[in-house]
């Protein structure tokens, strides 16, 4: 009797086991079916949402109430609103979500002239193209042909027929790697900005080069055959110091030919003759005009 208790009490806790198994599975059963469902309705809702992202580019850029009516170019000065379309490559009646605004300024600012460029869009019809040249400066002789050069110091472009440029030649001077050759290419920048800017002459229209000289300075060639010798530095006050000294050599009937003057000396100015193909001689112990 007590053996066999013993195997009904068995029997009934595997029973137990077992019914606690059954229960375990179901569980397990009920949450791969949960999380089976939520990731169903998960991807659903993926989807959805990227075929109403397609269904929605595909009608914004097919759409006609978003085709390119109107082209807005802006800051052109040395290329023309024609020759910026062109390089583009946009047209009216395009659509304004089919156009790269990226792949429009890359295309723009293959243009030497171009030194910044900007592409937005204003809904919803119109593009905006926003330019920001290049301002050439000087001429600097490099390889086999003339360079256009800007404020920055920057050649970027060879000077063909087709550019109808006065400009100064630079001479002398280059962006070289010794420290000497950078300052006096720093200092011909300088003397350009101040000769663009200047009020009094010589404007920059009159400058047919500019010599620079690692150990003398800079000087101004124009096209009237002056020579003017600046040296280092303080050009604006120095070119003020001008004005009165070619008034006096007009009334002296001397203001034609070829003229060398000194103005890197505050204390005083020299002025002689000089051959139009050679350099004027250095001024130390010339008799000169006191200021």
């Amino acid at each position: 009797m007590k053996i066999r208790g013993r195997e009904r009490g068995t029997a009934k806790h595997r029973g137990y086991r077992d019914e606690i198994k059954r229960q375990r599975r179901r569980r397990r059963a009920a949450t791969v079916l949960m999380e089976t469902a939520k990731a169903t309705l998960i991807l659903g809702a993926i989807g959805v949402t990227a075929w109403a992202l397609v269904f929605g580019y595909l009608y914004l850029i097919s759409h006609p109430y978003f085709a390119i009516r109107e082209i807005a170019v802006r800051g052109c000065k040395e290329l023309t609103e024609k020759e910026i379309l062109a390089v583009a490559a946009v047209r009216t009646r395009q659509n304004i979500f089919a156009v790269s605004p990226k792949e429009v300024r890359e295309k723009i600012r293959a243009n030497p002239w171009i030194k910044e460029a900007a592409v937005g869009r204003e809904l919803p019809d119109r593009l905006v193209i926003d330019l920001k040249e290049r301002a050439a400066v000087s001429l600097v002789k490099k390889d086999n042909g003339f360079y256009l050069m800007d404020f920055d110091g920057v050649t970027f472009k060879k000077l063909e027929l087709s550019d109808d440029m006065d400009l100064p030649i630079i001479t002398g001077c280059h962006e070289g790697k010794d420290e000497e050759s950078r300052r006096v290419f720093r200092e011909t920048l300088e003397l350009l900005r101040c000769l663009a800017e200047a009020k009094v002459y010589p404007y920059i229209k009159n400058v047919s080069e500019i010599n620079g000289n690692e150990r003398y300075g800079l000087s101004v060639f124009t096209g009237g055959g002056l020579r003017i010798f600046l040296g280092f530095g303080n050009y604006e006050s120095k070119f003020k110091r001008l004005p009165p000294v070619l008034a006096d050599l007009e009334r002296r009937n001397l203001k034609t030919g070829h003229l060398y003057i000194d103005l890197s000396d505050s204390e005083k100015i020299t002025v002689q003759r000089r051959e139009a193909s050679t350099p004027a001689p250095e001024t130390a112990g010339k008799k000169g005009f006191k200021t």
